[in-house]
């Protein structure tokens, strides 16, 4: 028994380590082998990750409301930002039109140059970047801070501006950054400040606002924190989708204005997600190219998702996961859970993720939707140079793969319709502060009714060299198409109607002005404009608007109002018009000054699909004060432009 013994010994012990004593009595006896455990990923591989630097609680500071006794209180709720005992709190449910808490100045350093921007590995022609990078640096600051931005145009070739979008802009409509309307292009090697309050909260982003700036590159994330409509534990910052042209935009612009056969409209080349994208070789893989971040299990996680795109819209999903719905664009709403979310050109929402699932790899998706985006397909209707697995959530202690092997988990009614969430269900954008609409407007809606046209015919007025058909908004047979004047900017003259300006002025204080914007025929015969049933996102600048309906049925004056909604409709900045059908909208003309609407497809904008409104212009010098930083700025631009005349090739936004 004994020789037994110590050989059942031998072979127990054996099964659990590498090391015997009867190693050197064996010598020709090998070790067990025993795999090193699998590399898991950890805080450590995210460190330095595109995520926000402000903590609410610690970094938010408002003097004067310290001084009075007022504490943070977002760590105990998210839905509280300060508090103060047996006194009102700032929190969730305050008018932010109404009550904005005095926080601090935040000083932002922006320069404006050429850059070697490689997102996926392939290089662009002319790409144009702030501080170096794609995106731009993240811009933060605190419900009620001050932000103050300096820009520097550094890029000899073009003039730039840097536009704040969805930003309201109150009492400082010269800080809206459009040049040709509230400012004139920053000339090359001079600075230009923006200054302004935030008396919003939530994520958007900034933008160049100067013709095709932004889709070669300009632009970035922009978040003012403060309260949220529902708990969350870790904000993992946001998460800005794009689609890229390795072309420069202003070449691409050419395949718009003029036939390119197949390439008409402009088709993009990629998809990035926060400035990173996977490459399909000439082998037909692709690069393990993706943007990551982290989920730590049994925690909510915060994500700010935004579209940067020129052209393209994106279904967003996260495989296995379901997300909590609590702000679109800069609004709060009630907060509802989906699968998916239709993310339009310049639309953002938030939404709260729990880290619920099994300890892995899950893809994000951001799918291109059908009929509202812009790449290359095969005759069978497949995308051959991108895909909708462009980013992934990788689980603190997950297996470190490349990449995952998740498969998207197809709920009942998820599909790639390009159809905005407020279009789909009314109920599903729901503000916390309620806006209760009159359903009377305050303005003649026929002089607040466009159409979404296409010219029939060259316009030979605007680009007289290479003369083209225009997008338009048009309210009449005459209409024109906005051309806007770099060295003139409406807001120093908001009273004269100059060629192509497309002014609309609203004299109204009070009440809501309608606005129907429709993608078929309002003018019967039209002699010069054709509607082309696309799906435009309509974009307003100095105000959120109220979505009275969105249809895919033409606008009937007489039969269309009844199906408004007056009692707190979804509201936010940037919405869908259906295609072929029509988009009605309402604001508060309670903010003076000449505003942009436009589409924000960058080829459709540029080629005049947009107007302004001029709202009570009497009152503009009054609300924006002192406008000499503006003449400064339009005398440097017109001194430059005089030494090298830049030739105006489009709208100018």
């Amino acid at each position: 028994m004994g020789f037994l013994k110590t050989c059942l010994d031998f072979l127990s012990h054996a099964a659990f380590t590498s090391f015997s004593p009867f190693d050197a009595l064996f010598s020709s006896q090998q070790p067990l082998f025993v795999p090193t455990p699998p590399a898991t990923y950890s805080a450590a591989d995210f460190a330095g990750a595109y995520s926000p630097r402000i903590d609410p609680v610690r970094d938010c500071v408002y003097p004067a409301l310290k001084y009075n006794g007022y504490k943070p209180c977002n760590n105990i709720s998210r839905t509280c930002w300060q508090r103060r005992v047996k006194f009102k709190d700032y929190d969730i449910n305050d008018d932010y039109e109404v009550t904005t808490p005095f926080g601090i100045t935040r000083e932002y350093w922006l320069t404006v140059d050429q850059a070697d921007l490689r997102p996926d590995g392939q290089p662009k022609i002319n790409g144009v970047a702030l501080n170096g990078t794609y995106p731009g640096p993240i811009i933060e600051a605190c419900w009620g801070d001050k932000i103050v931005v300096h820009v520097r145009n550094k890029y000899r070739d073009n003039g730039t501006t840097i536009h704040w979008h969805g930003l309201r802009q109150l009492y400082s409509n010269d800080m809206d950054g459009v040049n040709g309307v509230t400012q004139c292009p920053i000339a090359y090697g001079e600075e230009y400040t923006y200054e302004f309050r935030a008396t919003q909260y939530g994520h958007t982003w900034y933008h160049s606002h100067y013709s095709l700036q932004y889709p070669d590159g300009v632009a970035g994330p922009l978040i003012i924190h403060g309260p949220t409509s529902a708990e969350w534990d870790i904000d993992n910052g946001p998460i800005m989708v794009a689609d890229w042209l390795y072309n420069t935009s202003f070449a691409a612009f050419n395949c718009e204005a003029y036939d390119c056969g197949n390439e008409t409209p402009p088709k993009a080349d990629n998809i990035v997600v926060n400035g990173i994208g996977a490459f399909k070789q000439s082998n037909g893989k692709w690069t393990n190219n993706y943007f990551k971040t982290m989920f730590k299990p049994g925690k909510k996680h915060l994500l700010r998702l935004i579209n940067g795109s020129a052209a393209s819209s994106f279904v967003f999903s996260i495989d296995n996961h379901t997300m909590t719905v609590i702000a679109s664009d800069l609004v709060a709403i009630k907060p509802y859970t989906t699968t998916s979310l239709l993310l339009g050109i310049g639309q953002r929402y938030t939404v709260v993720v729990e880290a619920n699932q099994e300890p892995s790899l899950y893809w994000m998706r951001t799918t291109p939707a059908a009929g509202c985006s812009a790449f290359r397909k095969n005759q069978k209707g497949e995308f051959t140079q991108v895909k909708e697995t462009t980013s992934f959530i990788a689980y603190e202690g997950a297996p470190k793969l490349p990449y995952p092997d998740s498969t998207s988990v197809k709920h009942k009614g998820v599909n790639d319709t390009c159809i905005d969430e407020s279009h789909i269900s009314q109920d599903r954008l729901v503000p916390i502060v309620p806006w209760e609409v009159s359903a009377k407007p305050s303005n003649d809606v026929s002089r607040g009714s466009f159409t979404a046209g296409y010219e029939k015919k060259a316009n030979p007025d605007l680009y007289p060299q290479l003369p083209f058909k225009h997008w338009l908004l048009a309210n009449s047979p005459t209409s024109q198409p906005l051309w806007v004047n770099f060295s003139m900017p409406t807001i120093l003259d908001p009273f004269t109607n100059p060629p192509f300006s497309s002014i609309t002025r609203f004299e109204q204080s009070y009440g809501f002005v309608y606005l129907i914007v429709d993608g078929s025929f309002l003018f019967n015969p039209d002699p010069n404009f054709t509607a082309i049933p696309t799906g435009h996102p309509i974009h307003l600048h100095g105000s959120d608007f109220v979505i009275l309906n969105q249809d895919w049925k033409p606008y009937d004056p007489v039969n269309s109002p009844r199906d408004f909604k007056f009692d707190n409709p979804a509201r936010r900045d940037t919405a869908l018009l259906p295609s072929g059908g029509y988009l009605a909208l309402a604001f508060k003309p309670d903010n003076p000054g000449a505003w942009l609407m436009h589409c924000h497809i960058a080829w459709h904008a540029s080629s005049g699909l947009a107007l302004q409104l001029v709202v009570r212009p009497r009152e503009i010098p009054d609300y924006n004060g002192d406008l000499l930083p503006v003449q400064l700025g339009c005398e440097s631009w017109r001194k430059w432009d005089n030494r090298d005349p830049i030739v105006q090739t489009d709208s100018g936004i």
